[in-house]
């Protein structure tokens, strides 16, 4: 005697989860790894974002292990849109100290012994140096600049067990200075986790192919960044001759945005710019 059969109906549809769902996070190791090689990427975005703010002269940007924090710094804190936890940031201090002398016509001297605290008019060239790393991070994070937002603070904030990135940035024949970043563990699985697929998902597309490759794109060289006074501005007439300096490291930029800089040089009797530094 055979059993009935009978036809079994679903009584929904099956669940079909997406892969952002039901993927794992990154593990604390591949955390560790994707930060030790952001600060790679980072030291090299650094380079273009500097070079203005010290005076057009292209610096050396290293990551380090073993820096020891200085013993005066400007501290603040990094602010991503969408993220609860913020970055950490330290900034030699005795740096800025040299900065500031040079931007009143100084040799770059640093007062021994250092202050407790930096003057206050150390404010803009510390807002300057914070502006260029928040620029590098944008490029190295792949996100809009306005997506950053640095907040300047009168003491380090506090964050426990923060893994900790210097970057050690040398200039001539000034001694080499650090710049510090920190995160939580938290903050560097809210920073470095998800985006991720986020960012290859958009790199995957080839620029060198159809139909990218054959889109024009503008690009513009800024030969000369001067300040004038504003006496000498309200004299300006025709046959009037400035002197201008260029810098050593020309800023080659699209939209708005740097993505090369390079030495001025000629060719074939035109002026022509030897790419230094690829952002």
């Amino acid at each position: 005697m055979s059993k009935p059969v009978r036809a079994f109906v679903a009584a929904a549809p099956a669940a079909q989860h997406c892969l952002e769902l039901v993927a794992r996070g990154p593990d604390p190791a591949e955390l560790g790894l994707r930060w030790r090689m952001l600060g790679e990427r980072l030291a090299e975005a650094l380079v273009l974002h500097l070079a203005p703010v010290l005076g057009g002269k292209t610096p050396r940007v290293a990551v380090s292990a073993d820096a020891t924090p200085p013993a005066l710094a400007a501290h603040g804190q990094v602010c991503r849109h969408g993220a609860t936890e913020r970055l950490g940031l330290a900034i030699d201090g005795a740096a800025m100290l040299r900065l500031i002398d040079r931007a009143f016509g100084g040799p770059g001297e640093v007062p021994l012994p250092l202050p407790a605290t930096l003057p206050p008019s150390a404010t803009l060239v510390v807002g300057r140096v914070a502006a260029a790393i928040g620029a590098a991070l944008a490029d190295t994070l792949d996100c809009n600049a306005e997506e950053l937002v640095f907040q300047p603070r009168a003491e380090a904030p506090e964050a426990m067990g923060a893994v900790v990135l210097t970057l050690l940035v040398s200039q001539g024949s000034d001694p080499a200075w650090p710049i510090a970043l920190a995160l939580s563990p938290a903050g560097l699985a809210e920073w470095l986790g998800p985006r991720r697929v986020e960012v290859a998902a958009r790199r995957s597309a080839d620029p060198a192919a159809a139909p990218f490759a054959d889109v024009p794109l503008p690009l513009a060289a800024r030969l000369v960044d001067m300040r004038v006074p504003l006496s000498t501005v309200a004299r300006l007439e025709p046959g009037m001759v400035l002197p201008v300096a260029i810098a050593r490291a020309v800023p080659l930029e699209a939209g708005g945005v740097v993505i090369a800089r390079g030495t001025v040089g000629n060719q074939d009797d035109r002026i022509a710019i030897k790419l230094t530094h690829i952002a």
